[in-house]
């Protein structure tokens, strides 16, 4: 009971946070409340929280996943190598599905190598994932030697142009990862486990639960979410190219761990990582409107994530004394 109180409090702490934020956002920003405004911020955090909610996974575990942000630009460039009209199978009905499919098998294919190598091989997940985020970033380098693949077909693109009012319709597949992801966490024996494997590995094992087969799946949720990630940006960007998401994996750590999630595994909710996303992408687009540099928004964001860790820690220590 204790722990579930904490939680919620987490949660309506960053909920006051970013409310206090968006009042101020109104006053003192320039057109930071006008539709065209609001409908941009969405847009941004389509992408942003659907990976994060992947990474959310990992981060339960006391893990990381590097190559999240390389499944975005990979899949992007597959994906529009094979539906673009000059792209293998450009002009054909299933042009459009079998990218996707393409898009998503790319993304398991790396959970699964991030998985299997790192309950197989008992390597830290740091340096499992930073080799696969620089294998994916080549690859996608190497796939287009650089260039950018647009003339995609308008049926996918519409996912993310399109929208109803200020809504993206890429809001309805976001929202889809999320609501899967929190149903796994909070409603599954899958989601018991990650919470139990990620506060005591050794407990877990003598208490029965699969603790390396937990561990392989929750990083293959990581790489579907990344995969989705990769078909909402290449569809708001209307082209593939191997630079996406580059700068992307401090933004993903910012909002799951500003969320709640402790670095050190074992407790956070989706819902949190939801708040979290979209107040990094409040700060990102109402510092963008005061033509604050990029390295001092840079700056900002790495104190937040700092700050927010340093306060995890106090906590765990204050449990344990």
């Amino acid at each position: 009971m204790e722990r579930v109180m904490e939680k919620v409090k987490s949660v309506n702490t960053i909920f006051w946070i970013l409310l206090l934020y968006v009042a101020l956002s109104l006053l003192a920003v320039p057109n930071f409340g006008t539709a065209y405004n609001i409908k941009n911020i969405l847009g941004q955090l389509c992408v942003l929280l659907t990976v994060a909610c992947g990474e959310h996974f990992t981060v339960l575990n006391g893990g990381v996943d590097f190559s999240a942000t390389s499944v975005i630009a990979l899949t992007s460039v597959v994906g529009a190598s094979i539906m673009s009209a000059t792209g293998l199978l450009g002009g054909q009905w299933y042009a459009v599905p079998a990218a996707i499919l393409a898009m998503l098998g790319i993304g398991i294919v790396f959970g699964v190598v991030n998985g299997f190598s790192i309950i197989t091989f008992k390597m830290p997940s740091f340096i499992v994932t930073m080799a696969t985020q620089m294998v994916g970033s080549g690859l996608a380098v190497w796939y287009t030697k650089g260039q950018t693949i647009g003339n995609l077909p308008d049926s996918f693109t519409v996912m993310g142009t399109g929208s109803i009012g200020i809504f993206p319709y890429a809001l309805l597949l976001t929202a889809a990862v999320v609501a899967v992801t929190h149903t796994m966490l909070s409603r599954t024996r899958f989601g018991r486990q990650i919470y139990s494997v990620g506060t005591n590995p050794k407990a877990s094992l003598i208490s029965g639960i699969p603790v390396k087969r937990t561990i392989f799946k929750l990083y293959i949720v990581s790489g579907l979410c990344a995969a989705c990630a990769g078909i909402i940006m290449i569809a708001q960007m209307e082209a593939g190219a191997s630079g996406y998401a580059s700068n992307l994996f401090i933004d993903i750590m910012a909002s799951i761990i500003i969320g709640g999630t402790s670095p050190m595994g074992g407790r956070g909710r989706i819902t949190g990582t939801i708040l979290g996303s979209l107040l990094i992408i409040i700060i990102n687009v109402s510092l963008n409107l005061l033509g604050v540099p990029w390295f001092v928004i840079s700056i900002i964001k790495g104190a937040i994530i700092l700050i927010a860790s340093s306060i995890d820690l106090l906590k765990q220590a204050k449990v344990r004394v």
